[in-house]
């Protein structure tokens, strides 16, 4: 199985990379300043998209510049990178499993969470959509929507969100599930 993992240097794509790797899966990766170089070179027969970001702001400093940077990294750079997968056919001949790490926040809100919420909201949106468009391909695509997994991320947000840290999952055991719906 040959993977390209984005997100590797936090804490889910970097426990996905681990664990592929630890499967004896080959791993390729790409982090959030190449997503404009050139790809690894394929073919993939997976791609795990795990790149976020998640700013707290109360409503009156959820700026058009938030909410653009916001959808640019959680939800478009998802878009782009699966478009230029497709584009440039870096998919496997007997196609691709594409995830996406979305998050509950996309069904759940919480103050100060708008920008990121509603970009996860559009990227597990989008997901169904790019499903429908790219199945007849052999390309799959879904977003799984993870309740609380600890991260560095979730730790700076977790009080913001009125959430126990307690309660969130270790990446790792994330990646477990994430790597069963890729095989």
């Amino acid at each position: 199985m040959r993977v390209l993992v984005t997100g590797t240097t936090g804490g889910i794509g970097g426990a996905v990379r681990a664990a592929a790797l630890a499967c004896g899966w080959e791993v390729a990766e790409v982090n959030r300043g190449a997503f404009d170089a050139p790809l690894p070179p394929g073919p993939f027969d997976a791609l795990v998209f795990a790149t976020g970001t998640c700013p707290v702001k109360p409503l009156a400093a959820t700026t058009d510049e938030v909410l653009a940077a916001t959808f640019a990294v959680n939800c478009g750079l998802f878009v782009k990178l699966l478009r230029r997968i497709v584009a440039e056919r870096l998919y496997a001949p007997g196609g691709m499993k594409a995830l996406a790490v979305s998050s509950v926040s996309a069904i759940e809100g919480w103050a100060g969470g708008t920008a990121y919420c509603a970009s996860k909201g559009a990227l597990s949106a989008a997901c169904r959509a790019l499903d429908a468009e790219l199945r007849p391909r052999g390309i799959s695509v879904r977003a799984i929507e993870p309740r609380y997994v600890r991260t560095r991320m979730f730790d700076a947000c977790a009080g913001r969100m009125g959430v126990d840290p307690a309660l969130a999952q270790p990446p790792e055991e994330l990646a477990v599930g994430i790597l069963e719906a890729l095989a």
